[in-house]
């Protein structure tokens, strides 16, 4: 089977965006962030659209973006928000045009990296009115089967360079 396009997916700070880059490279693909172009078409930092509108606005802009690229990705890689996975009818669209890459940690290690990253503040705002990494194991908990039936891999990043977890992915797309 040729694959045409890859997705990754998985929780915040799972490095989905460092290591979709480094494969996209590798591959000569073009790279793709859902988070980017959402805050793009809407003209603001994502916390920003929330702190406006509302988590449902942001969905809404998500899920429309989903559907448009199941029609248009050709070598493609998609870094796609961690929430992505809970549009359900897109995603099984998106599943069958690319290999799905769920780039898993432990909450510590996720909330290690948010703590870490000076910019996730403004990023990364709360799902549930809890401080983000607050919110961790509750989410984890709830995504954790959806990322497990939406990927055709999982790949852990614990103790892992994004460099080496980009190695393994084209590998991996390679056999």
């Amino acid at each position: 089977m040729q694959i045409h396009n890859l997705i990754l997916t998985g929780f915040r700070a799972t490095g989905k965006t460092l290591v979709g880059r480094l494969v996209a490279a590798q591959l000569h693909w073009i790279f793709l962030d859902t988070d980017e172009l959402v805050r793009q078409r809407l003209g603001a930092p994502i916390a920003e659209v929330v702190a406006r509108h509302g988590w449902p606005f942001f969905r809404t802009a998500e899920r429309q973006l989903l559907r448009e690229l199941t029609m248009t990705m050709r070598q493609t890689v998609l870094a796609t928000g961690g929430g992505a996975i809970e549009h359900h009818q897109e995603w099984r669209e998106l599943m069958r045009c690319a290999l799905v890459v769920w780039l898993d940690a432990e909450s510590d290690t996720i909330r290690q990296r948010l703590q870490d990253d000076p910019d996730s503040g403004h990023q990364r705002p709360s799902l549930t009115g809890q401080t983000v990494t607050d919110e961790i194991e509750r989410l984890l908990e709830h995504r954790r089967p959806m990322y497990a039936a939406g990927s055709d891999l999982r790949i852990s990043t614990e103790g892992r360079t994004p460099e080496q977890l980009a190695v393994e992915i084209v590998q991996k797309m390679h056999n």
